[in-house]
């Protein structure tokens, strides 16, 4: 009887560790490296000795990005320590966008494809705040986006905290003279 007791004991344990451990491994890089600063944070390291070691760690071992992240990160790893340095207080994408684009507005291009990288779910949240944040035009935005690997069509813009809209293309709509799908001149006939 007590040994029932205990198999479904530990059954129970088991059953309860599997997803956390599936959910970490599944979680976006960002996180992920998170982790990895928090526990250097935790062993008496400051943030910027935290930053250093765990960038190179990732860039050094290949952790956590494909092979053209990790290349990215390698070839721009002062502006990718700079945003290690920020998810300490920042543990998302939207929130690391914008710690990023307040610290460092002169690299909005690295801030943008390096936050992606970590958070490819929030590519069109970072995206946003960019613009919104004018800290980059739309078509540097946009680069530093496909930079990161993502589609641009999946992107959804944002106007001024409007809810999401997919893209238009370019001439449809007011004035588009013709270009139809929408043009809404009125006309002189």
């Amino acid at each position: 009887m007590r040994s029932n007791v205990i198999l479904s004991l530990l059954l129970i344990a088991l059953v309860v560790i599997t997803p956390v451990s599936s959910a970490q491994e599944n979680s976006a890089p960002g996180t992920q490296v998170r982790t990895l600063l928090v526990n250097e944070l935790d062993n008496g390291a400051n943030i910027q000795d935290a930053a250093n070691q765990v960038s190179q760690i990732v860039i050094n071992e290949g952790l956590y990005f494909d092979a053209a992240g990790t290349a990215y990160l390698s070839d721009n790893q002062d502006s990718f320590e700079s945003v290690v340095s920020l998810l300490n207080e920042n543990a998302t994408g939207f929130e690391l966008a914008i710690a990023g684009f307040t610290q460092f507005p002169d690299q909005a291009s690295q801030i943008i494809t390096i936050t992606v990288l970590m958070f490819p779910e929030s590519a069109s949240e970072i995206y946003n705040i960019a613009l919104q944040m004018q800290v980059i035009s739309e078509d540097d935005a946009l680069l530093a986006v496909i930079n990161a690997g993502v589609d641009p069509s999946t992107l959804t813009a944002t106007a001024a905290g409007g809810t999401g809209n997919t893209f238009s293309p370019l001439g449809v709509g007011t004035g588009a003279a013709g270009a139809g799908g929408g043009d809404t001149t009125i006309s002189a006939n």
